[in-house]
Formats: C-alpha cells, structure tokens, sequence
C-alpha cells in the first residue's frame, strides 16, 4: 500500500509503508507544519510496514523539532511492526509521551 497521510486537527495518521521510496514525502510534509508553533503529533497505529528510512525520516523529525523547540509527539508504540522496527535502530525513545 502507498503511503497516505491524513491529517485532523493537528494529528496526522500515517498509513500504508514507510520506506526508502516516500520517507522524503513524509520529512517534506511535516517538515513544513513544524515551521509554525502548533503541536504536530504523528500517529503511526495504521502503518502496514516500515524499513530503517522510514525510522530515520521519523528521527530527522524529531531531532528537528528537538532543535526548534517545536511540539511533536509521535504514536505507534502499539504497531507492533513500528515498534520492532524502531527497537532495531535504537529510536524508540521517539514514541509515546515523549516529546519534542
């Protein structure tokens, strides 16, 4: 499934895969809503599948909203595929409560 991001008062649900062909999409879209002051909080419960450049792309994110200053909470600690994948690459401190 492609990747499809959706987006409802500030939470944007991420569904389809995550990887090395539309981690760009993701970093771009985002990238431009952490420009403002609002809180972004990214939900991946519906990703399908996700590879290392989904979860880099996702640390980019954060790490740059770390260095703004910016709000943003990342969701998928119950997407078991998301949470494997991110114990992998050692950047499961990015999900859940924690915030940027």
């Amino acid at each position: 499934m492609a990747l499809q991001i959706t987006e409802s008062c500030g939470i944007f649900c991420v569904h389809g895969t995550l990887n090395l062909n539309n981690a760009t999409i993701l970093s771009r879209h985002i990238g431009r809503y952490l420009g403002s002051d609002r809180r972004i909080i990214i939900n991946l419960e519906r990703l399908s599948e996700i590879d290392a450049n989904g979860a880099l792309a996702l640390k980019r994110l954060y790490d740059f909203a770390v260095t703004r200053n910016r709000t943003l909470t990342i969701l998928g600690s119950a997407n078991e595929r998301v949470f494997s994948l991110l114990n992998k690459t050692n950047t499961t401190y990015i999900l859940g409560t924690n915030q940027a």
